[in-house]
């Protein structure tokens, strides 16, 4: 399965590179925007293509078979750069995954996304990953939303706790987050599914096979 991945450079778009280039059956195509990028995962054995997610990548969706959007514009800034990231350049992948016909669109959003977030600490984010993640749902793609809880450096447990609403909001390391979106790629019973993820539980495939059921082999 050839994984390109939207945020490649970010945390958790690094430790997914790596996970997949090591995973049977997946090759991962990093996207990343200069060249001090492309030699940090040239340096991992990772492919990487250049280019400007705002701007649109259409011309590199070819011959893919999934696309991971794992891109953010990040704490440390304002709130027109997370419409211009979080938002719209998501929606724009989305549309241009429709138009060249890659049908596996995995999308790492939060835990209380929603268009209407009422939200007093992050309300624009959450409505701008909410804006995203429904026209993500009325699209002809074959969707999983990964809505994880607050994200954190520390080490990988193995273990979640996942739900369509687990209604609480907890925490998860980002290798886990990686590693729950691997899974959703092995296992196509996430199709058309928003997954809340949180740290803690069962070991994590027992946990998705619990929720969606058995998994289905990936594209070759």
């Amino acid at each position: 399965m050839k994984v390109f991945i939207a945020g490649a450079n970010g945390k958790v778009g690094t430790i997914l590179s790596g996970k997949l280039w090591g995973a049977s059956g997946f090759s991962p195509v990093a996207l990343i925007r200069d060249n001090l990028q492309q030699m940090k995962f040239t340096g991992l054995g990772v492919p990487s293509v250049l280019g400007d997610l705002e701007q649109g990548v259409s011309s590199f969706l070819t011959d893919l078979d999934a696309v991971v959007f794992t891109a953010g514009s990040g704490g440390h800034t304002g709130p027109d750069k997370t419409t211009d990231v979080d938002q719209n350049a998501a929606i724009k992948l989305i549309r241009d995954c429709e138009k060249a016909g890659v049908k596996r669109f995995v999308m790492v959003s939060a835990i209380g996304a929603d268009p209407n977030s009422e939200s007093t600490r992050i309300q624009h984010y959450l409505r701008a990953k909410g804006v995203a993640d429904s026209r993500l749902r009325s699209s002809t793609l074959d969707y999983t939303i990964l809505a994880p809880g607050t994200l954190i450096n520390e080490r990988g447990t193995g273990r979640v706790q996942v739900a369509e609403e687990l209604g609480f909001h907890g925490y998860l390391p980002r290798e886990d987050l990686a590693d729950c979106i691997v899974e959703c790629l092995r296992n196509f019973n996430t199709i058309g599914r928003t997954i809340q993820v949180v740290s803690g539980g069962e070991k994590l495939k027992d946990a998705f096979i619990g929720l969606v059921g058995g998994a289905l082999p990936p594209i070759a």
